[in-house]
């Protein structure tokens, strides 16, 4: 629970940054070792990855500051992502990013988005790790045995409150996500059924954690019951609901 790993010199590499980077590595070796297993070109993998990390950078960030104006105080805090300010949410303006990218690669599109989806939840619950260090995300005041309290002034939590570990609980959800993903990937019965698994098994997760975050500078479209991610995670259950039986349709190509 340490927002700093390293200070050396005024060098700071920060907890946040650093497992969030962590975690990309990652998924582009985790997706780079499965395109090669099914005999893709990963020159064209590499070209999906880095457009869409930008593009999920961007929107997380944008959505940030939408959430919280006030914290934009410079240019510089666009690009300063060292100690947080990512909203997952937002990168998901990436999904229709990626669907693009990869249909102008000529790879299979949907078997292609299951890949990846079913990686995205491993390196997203080690980015979490990252928000528990860093202590943003953090959860309301409770008497828990599990309660966890921050003691490090530069931490974003507020300190030596027992607090719930929203971060931790939503690192959990996410990688028991990505085991049942990874063992029913091979069952899968169409192209595209792990993305839409993912898209409402996180839905589903963030909107449950959301009920245990203390942060206040959420943003609520009903307050105190129904904030922005809750509202954004019940529009992905709608998709989820109105794809499934469309892409269903279509049988799973042969795997590989």
């Amino acid at each position: 629970m340490h927002p700093v790993l390293i200070d050396v010199d005024g060098f700071a590499l920060h907890t946040y940054g650093a497992l969030g980077a962590a975690g990309f590595l990652v998924l582009c070796a985790v997706s780079l070792l499965e395109a090669r297993r099914k005999g893709w070109d990963t020159d064209k993998v590499v070209d999906i990855i880095f457009w869409t990390a930008l593009a999920a950078i961007a929107g997380s960030r944008v959505l940030f500051f939408l959430q919280n104006p006030g914290t934009l105080t410079s240019p510089v805090d666009l690009i300063n992502l060292r100690t947080g300010g990512l909203v997952f949410y937002g990168a998901f303006v990436a999904l229709p990013v990626g669907l693009a990218v990869i249909h102008r690669t000529g790879l299979p599109l949907l078997p292609v988005a299951d890949m990846f989806a079913r990686s995205l939840p491993l390196a997203h619950g080690i980015a979490r790790l990252g928000c528990f260090g860093a202590g943003c995300c953090y959860g309301s005041p409770t008497d828990v045995p599990w309660a966890v309290t921050f003691t490090d002034p530069l931490s974003v939590a507020p300190h030596d409150v027992a607090l719930h570990p929203t971060q931790l609980y939503e690192a959990a959800g996410l990688f028991a996500l990505f085991s049942a993903l990874t063992w029913y990937a091979p069952r899968k019965r169409f192209d595209g059924q792990i993305l839409l698994l993912y898209l409402g098994g996180y839905a589903a997760l963030r909107f449950a954690v959301e009920f245990f975050r203390g942060d206040p500078d959420r943003y609520f479209l009903i307050d105190p019951w129904l904030s922005t991610s809750q509202a954004i995670a019940v529009g992905f259950a709608v998709v989820v609901a109105v794809a499934w039986p469309v892409l269903a349709r279509r049988p799973a190509a042969p795997t590989a």
